[in-house]
């Protein structure tokens, strides 16, 4: 549960100016009025960046899938991250036309690649609160309140859409309970490639430097976004400043940043460090060297599932860095203590008397999460195996279409949905043995559970005790399913779905007695969230009475703001870390180790080495091209592709990461330790122009060099 803070700094020798303020927050449009932003080193006008009257910068910000974008230039031109968009070139790839190993440059429109990415422009939004909470009382049961509320945001966004027809409406919660918005967006459904750097480039560093600082690579790529097929043409696009930005200057994001959690409760912290993060973290990596042992050496399997084992370790590491985060500050201790305060503050105000039970409700809440915890997370892995979703499936509508007065007319009835549902089998044909590898593996760690009824379906269907012979018991009982045959499965799904519901075996008991187990333990789940998310509104009203202020709504993958600086950091006693990368730190890498992530083709080396590159994008200090650049902005996960530009609103990077330690950002802010990593822009014109050779892009984007 976090305030707005304010850290004025006393020095300012490192930096351009005195006169700095570090401020968490990612602030929704309508609190840039509330911000000095003239004082913190804008030199536009805010109006500039958002109004509701006239093209700003806002208007050139996109919602590219689960990133961000921006355009920068009249014609559609998306700029966003190489990893925003590395699934979508992998699926434009093959082995005689490698685009992720080699790059793509569409030297015309007519060879641009269309991809599957959506592409959303936020048009307008507006407080709908009072809607929302319509109907809903203080003495509700919680479950009942939620679901007034997800009723009222169904209604709301049904009326809206009609009369918007053109537009995508989404109502986003802002605070639990309490704050509720209406967005609407334009969506564009056709956004094709034009620019992406070879992989060695764009990824260099790979897994070795993913979160981490130093960073060099171009992690950017052009996009285009057609409307009707023809280009689309942008109320607003950003300016690029090919000069970038030097240490200490005022820069500012606007972005899309997905879920951060900071109005949360100690317990919640606990259960993200001690369940959530590590058990999804091992098991991700496991998934990672499964696949791995799977594809092999098969260049087509490499490049299907590239951007699956991109994303798990993605993951992967951003939850290692937040638990290492966690261990390494006081913030769970000092959450802890900021709601031991709040509870003294109640216990001394008989007018806050009703809150005190709140503190042990929420306590008494949590610690049965935490009963569930691990095999709730296990169970839901469980499902996101696509044959034993398959086979479950199958068991639960059997299970329905006996219970109904008559099974034949409920299949015919149902038929579509039970198809599109059992869909899972289609895209495991030819992965069925990785399937099977997970599938063991689950089987097992469930089988340890310390709940009985979890033991009861798993520990009671094996012979054995230790991990091998459970494991190829496992095995055993998926080897003798019927629907292990996922082509034939698929085949008799289709051409007689009575049939396929009939299917018998162990797997298929087993699959029933889980939906049971599993269907139980989500209801459970639904209620203590729900009881809980009634308990956070009530503490904020509780801190708000104590300290005033008032609370910045966590992200929520609507548009949003940040401002911070330039700036390096000590991330631990005797590092310091600089706030720029040169061109000399990739030859370095490439050229001083054997790590296949720093793996660079001679040819780039040499290129590297003889090119005499534009003035403008060499460092003032050392005269090498500028790569990668750090600074304190408060960003998070959607933050991807966000523009990062300068105190005129000119783009002078792109931002992709957070360093290890900002990891924790989705839970608290700290100025020492929170910083983020772009592209510098004199990177991105320095690969577009010495190696994508990519002229026609630059010129449009309005760059010569």
């Amino acid at each position: 549960m976090k305030k707005i803070v304010l850290l004025m700094l006393l020095s300012g020798s490192l930096f351009s100016f005195i006169n700095m303020v570090d401020e968490e927050g990612i602030f929704p449009m309508s609190d840039l009025s509330k911000l000095d932003l003239k004082k913190a080193g804008l030199e536009i006008h805010v109006n500039d960046i958002y109004n509701e009257s006239r093209p700003a910068l806002v208007n050139a910000l996109v919602r590219l899938g689960g990133c961000t974008g921006s355009f920068i230039s009249e014609t559609g031109l998306i700029i966003t991250n190489h990893h925003c968009v590395f699934s979508q070139v992998a699926a434009a790839s093959s082995s005689e036309n490698n685009y992720l190993e080699n790059g793509f440059y569409a030297k015309d429109q007519s060879k641009e690649i269309k991809t599957t990415l959506p592409c959303k422009i936020t048009q307008s939004y507006f407080d709908v609160s009072a809607l929302v909470l319509a109907g809903t009382k203080d003495d509700m049961d919680a479950l009942e309140r939620k679901k007034t509320i997800k009723n009222n945001i169904a209604k709301i966004e049904e009326q809206e859409q009609k009369k918007y027809t053109n537009l995508t409406v989404e109502i986003s919660e802002m605070l639990v309970g309490k704050k509720y918005t209406l967005f609407r967006y334009k969506t564009l459904n056709d956004v094709r490639l034009v620019y992406v750097p070879p992989k060695n480039i764009g990824k260099f560093g790979g897994e070795t430097d993913n979160w981490e600082w130093p960073r060099h690579n171009a992690d950017f790529s052009v996009v285009r976004a057609y409307e009707n097929g023809v280009p689309y043409t942008p109320e607003s696009h950003l300016e690029v400043n090919p000069k970038g930005t030097q240490e200490g200057d005022f820069t500012f994001i606007l972005g899309y940043p997905g879920r951060t959690y900071r109005n949360q409760t100690a317990e919640f912290l606990d259960y993200q460090n001690n369940y959530v993060l590590p058990i999804i973290s091992n098991w991700f990596d496991y998934r990672i060297e499964a696949t791995k042992k799977f594809i092999g050496d098969d260049v087509d399997l490499q490049l299907a599932y590239s951007g699956r084992i991109a994303s798990l370790s993605n993951t992967t590491k951003n939850f290692k860095g937040k638990m290492q985060g966690l261990q390494r500050t006081d913030v769970i201790m000092q959450t802890y203590k900021d709601q031991n305060k709040l509870r003294e503050y109640a216990e001394s105000n008989p007018k806050l008397s009703s809150y005190v039970s709140l503190f042990d409700k929420n306590k008494e809440l949590y610690k049965r999460k935490f009963e569930l915890s691990t095999d709730y997370l296990y169970l839901n892995q469980l499902y996101g195996n696509g044959i034993f979703a398959g086979v479950a499936y199958t068991a639960l509508y059997a299970e329905r279409a006996m219970a109904s007065q008559d099974k034949n007319a409920y299949i015919e009835e149902n038929k579509g949905t039970i198809l599109k549902t059992l869909g899972s089998y289609r895209g495991v044909v030819n992965r069925a043995s990785l399937e099977k590898e997970l599938f063991m593996e689950l089987f097992y760690r469930l089988s340890q559970s310390k709940l009985q009824e979890v033991r009861e379906i798993f520990y009671s269907n094996t012979i054995g005790q230790d991990k091998v012979e459970i494991k190829a018991n496992a095995g055993k009982l998926w080897e003798s399913s019927k629907l292990y045959d996922v082509a034939k499965a698929t085949r008799t799904m289709n051409s007689n779905l009575s049939k396929h519901l009939k299917t018998k075996g162990d797997l298929v008991t087993i699959a029933s007695k889980v939906n049971k187990l599993f269907g139980d333990m989500r209801v459970e789940m639904n209620q203590i969230n729900a009881e809980i998310d009634e308990i956070i509104p009530r503490f904020n009203d509780l801190e708000l009475n104590l300290n005033g202020g008032e609370f910045v709504p966590d992200a929520n993958g609507t548009l949003r703001f940040t401002y911070g600086y330039i700036k390096g950091y000590e991330p631990e006693d005797g590092v310091i870390m600089s706030p720029f990368t040169t061109i000399k730190g990739i030859l370095e890498k490439a050229e001083g180790t054997d790590n296949p992530d720093y793996f660079l083709q001679q040819e780039y080396i040499d290129k590297m080495k003889e090119i005499e590159p534009a003035d403008v994008l060499k460092h003032p200090k050392n005269g090498e091209v500028v790569v990668g650049l750090l600074y304190n902005m408060d960003t998070t996960g959607g933050n991807s592709g966000s523009p990062i530009m300068d105190s005129k609103g000119r783009i002078v990077g792109v931002n992709f990461d957070r360093a290890y330690t900002a990891t924790i950002n989705d839970y608290a802010w700290n100025e020492s330790y929170s910083r983020s990593i772009g592209v510098d822009i004199r990177y991105v014109l320095y690969v577009m122009k010495y190696f994508g050779e990519a002229d026609d892009v630059l010129a449009e984007m309005g760059v010569e060099l």
